[in-house]
């Protein structure tokens, strides 16, 4: 086992252990339900993405500094057209109703 991400930004961790579960790449969210119940400012008790098997961590970085670029090059957040709802900019798929982000104007 070893740590990818530490973030208090539970939406960003669940994306990427997404994309990680579709690639193949065994992996979970430790601290995923104490982080709630505790103050998550203390370091060690906030909630982090790790990989199963140490000999895919450089596999699984390479695979999330990909997506990480492309969110941080997509700009805002986009509204979807099917249901209105804002999503964050690293969102391909609405959050609330599953439609596919479209690339026109938001």
């Amino acid at each position: 086992m070893r740590e990818l991400l530490t973030s208090l930004d539970w939406t960003r961790l669940g994306f990427y252990k997404s994309v990680l579960d579709e690639a193949g790449i065994a992996s979970f969210i430790r601290n995923e339900h104490t982080a709630q119940l505790i103050n998550v400012l203390i370091g060690p008790c906030q909630p982090s993405l790790c990989v199963v098997n140490d000999d895919e961590y450089d596999a699984a970085m390479a695979l999330l500094q990909t997506h990480h670029d492309q969110t941080a090059s997509s700009g805002a957040e986009w509204t979807c057209a099917g249901c209105g709802e804002v999503n964050p900019a690293e969102f391909e798929l609405c959050w609330k109703c599953g439609q596919v982000r479209s690339e026109g104007p938001q």
